[in-house]
């Protein structure tokens, strides 16, 4: 009886090691198929290359071959976002200046696609602007941050004076220093006052001599270090009193401020 049933076992294991070995050859993910087609992915929205954008919020959205079901993308300078099924990212507290983006899929065996990557300038404020840069940052209770305050596309800048308000249970300062702008210049006056226990900041500067009594361009009046108290978050604001002068005293409409925000889960 059991010389028999050998063939049959034997057979059968045949039988099914071959379905087994057709059924690998037609594996779309597999490389070694034929019919393989790698991963790819596209672009379906967003900045094309080189552009430059008005506006300090982006969305971008992709789209991968149809055995792509993962994800990842990276910004600026940034740590790559986890792998993800979804095909889009809003961006929002994009700073002036020059960015990029990039993404790439992949399929369930791993296999990854290769790295999309766009290049794009942000030009949202139309100057003369008193902007912060960064427009946001994410720190840590204990931490320590830096904001720049800048100037934006000015003409003629000799003096500047501004108040900023703050949440001070959440952030207090812990310095305030002159920036690079009026320093080129000759002497500058450079006053401060901060009080920590109302959550404002007063800053007072100008251009007193050089050849030339005034700046232009865009550039940094001063840096502002904060502490950081407790969880939450903060604006870091202009509070609409700001100035600007030119040399003959007159005053410089200033187009637009951007205040600054810190979020600390």
């Amino acid at each position: 009886m059991i010389r028999k049933i050998y063939p049959i076992l034997l057979l059968i294991f045949v039988a099914f090691n071959c379905n087994e070995i057709e059924l690998l050859q037609d594996n779309p993910l597999d490389p070694d198929n034929p019919d393989y087609t790698a991963p790819t992915i596209v672009l379906i929205s967003g900045p094309t290359d080189g552009e430059t954008i008005e506006t300090s919020s982006l969305t971008f959205s992709w789209q991968g071959n149809e055995l792509v079901t993962e994800y990842r993308w990276i910004f600026d300078n940034g740590s790559w976002a986890d792998w993800i099924s979804q095909t889009t990212v809003t961006l929002d507290y994009l700073d002036e200046g020059d960015h990029n983006f990039s993404v790439q899929g992949r399929y369930l065996s791993g296999d990854t696609s290769s790295v999309i990557t766009i290049n794009f300038e942000v030009d949202a404020v139309q100057g003369p602007a008193l902007i912060f840069y960064p427009r946001i940052q994410f720190p840590s209770i204990g931490q320590n941050v830096t904001f720049q305050i800048m100037a934006e596309e000015v003409e003629n800048l000799t003096a500047a004076e501004f108040l900023i308000t703050f949440n001070n249970s959440l952030v207090t300062i812990v310095s305030i220093t002159q920036g690079t702008m009026f320093l080129g210049n000759g002497e500058s006056l450079f006053h401060t006052v901060y009080d920590n226990d109302q959550g404002t900041l007063s800053v007072l500067m100008a251009v007193l001599g050089g050849s030339s009594p005034s700046v232009s361009g865009t550039g940094v009046l001063a840096e502002v270090s904060l502490s950081i108290q407790s969880g939450g978050s903060s604006n870091l604001s202009f509070d609409g009193t700001e100035v600007m002068k030119d040399p003959q005293n007159n005053f410089i409409i200033i187009n637009t401020t951007v205040s600054a925000l810190v979020v600390v889960e």
